[in-house]
């Protein structure tokens, strides 16, 4: 029977002939017509195969997707693992944020307790602990009376080691006469390779020696200022009696500190190697007497 006369035949009877009317199916050898294998099918029973293997189909469909790495092919599906790790990390953003942000206004009313300033009002918008916390801080430090009056005394005792800058004289006061007039030792012998000069804004002379010479003090005082400097190497200030300071730039290394007491002649620092204005090892000294530059030639023979 052709296919397009069983399709005619089909079509003429009733729709439950159709369904009920078994159907059979062979496989046969076209050269020697032996049947491989048959099956009888209804209308029914081909319902319910193409039914089940759909179902079928897209069960596996779903599993696929749902439980195997199959799923990050799809267009529109991330990793799990990737999406968790994402919202970790923005609930840790969050949470350093909110406490970088209550540590920055606790820094900055620590400051203002030790200060002595009043808190903001901006002490409401922080947590109860926080904020009881800051209140137990304001209570123990708490500028107290005498804690102004050591203070005061500790300005007083630091103020004693400060240079303080005087309005030039031209002549010297009667007790920086009398200091001038003491003996004065020559920092370092040698050679003055650049003398004074005011008017170039060379406010000392420059005294030639070797490297890791030693430096002397001119006279007996104290050390107001021991420091570094990229242009002028480690630098010494000594203050004496009668509002003289002798200034010892270009050195080295230091042997004293600010606060300590030399005396005349005492080894105070070494000859170096830093200068910009005069290359080679030497020492640039200077002499200021009431705030005011002196030519230390005249008062020193080196």
């Amino acid at each position: 029977m052709r296919i397009k006369e069983w399709w005619a035949k089909l079509r003429s009877k009733p729709v439950t002939d159709v369904i009920k009317h078994k159907h059979r199916f062979v496989v046969m050898d076209t050269d020697t017509f032996k049947e491989k294998f048959s099956f009888q099918l209804s209308g029914v029973n081909l319902f319910v195969t193409v039914g089940i293997t759909v179902i079928v189909l897209i069960l596996l469909t779903t599993v696929l997707i749902a439980f195997t790495p199959l799923r990050e092919w799809i267009p529109g599906y991330t990793d799990n693992a990737m999406i968790e790790q994402t919202y970790a990390n923005a609930r840790k953003i969050d949470s350093l944020e909110t406490q970088l942000s209550e540590q920055e206004w606790l820094v900055n009313t620590i400051q203002a307790v030790l200060s002595g300033k009043e808190l903001g009002d901006d002490a409401d918008n922080v947590r109860s602990d926080s904020t009881s916390t800051l209140q137990q801080l304001a209570v123990v430090y708490r500028r107290s009376h005498d804690d102004t009056l050591l203070r005061e005394e500790v300005e007083r005792e630091d103020n004693r080691y400060q240079v303080k800058a005087a309005a030039p004289a031209a002549v010297p006061s009667t007790e920086s006469a009398s200091a001038l007039s003491h003996l004065f030792f020559a920092p370092l012998k040698g050679k003055v390779l650049c003398r004074f000069d005011a008017a170039q804004r060379h406010l000392g002379a420059d005294l030639s020696g070797a490297a890791g010479q030693p430096v002397y003090a001119a006279y007996g005082g104290t050390v107001v200022s021991a420091q570094f400097t990229a242009e002028n190497g480690y630098v010494l200030t000594i203050q004496h009696p009668g509002n003289v300071i002798t200034v010892y730039r270009n050195n080295s290394s230091l042997l004293k500190r600010q606060g300590d007491a030399v005396r005349a002649g005492e080894p105070i620092a070494y000859v170096g190697n830093s200068s910009l204005r005069e290359p080679g090892p030497h020492l640039h000294f200077e002499m200021w007497v009431n705030g005011a530059p002196v030519n230390p030639e005249e008062y020193i023979s080196f």
